[in-house]
């Protein structure tokens, strides 16, 4: 799963194949395909694991600490995630 976030307005946007803008409007994002996708202004690439994040789901305890998954900040020379303005 593929997300922007916006070091603006602090607003995380999921994408999908239609354009996605943060909550300023600074921050946008979209899928070009299944797996790539591409990402412009002041957006910072974030990625959710998605088997870690379906683990997790599975594993959701009724209470106390949750489940952890792998997500992390996308790097900037990503073969899956383009920056609009360097591309």
């Amino acid at each position: 799963m593929k997300l922007i976030y916006c070091p603006e307005c602090q607003d995380i946007v999921k994408l999908t194949r239609e354009d996605r803008t943060c909550l300023c409007g600074k921050s946008h994002g979209r899928y070009l395909n299944d797996f790539d996708a591409l990402y412009g202004g002041e957006a910072v690439p974030l990625f959710i694991d998605n088997p870690s994040f379906l683990r997790a789901l599975a594993s959701r305890p009724f209470m106390g600490g949750g489940r952890a998954f792998v997500a992390g900040v996308a790097p900037q020379a990503c073969s899956t995630f383009w920056d609009a303005e360097h591309r």
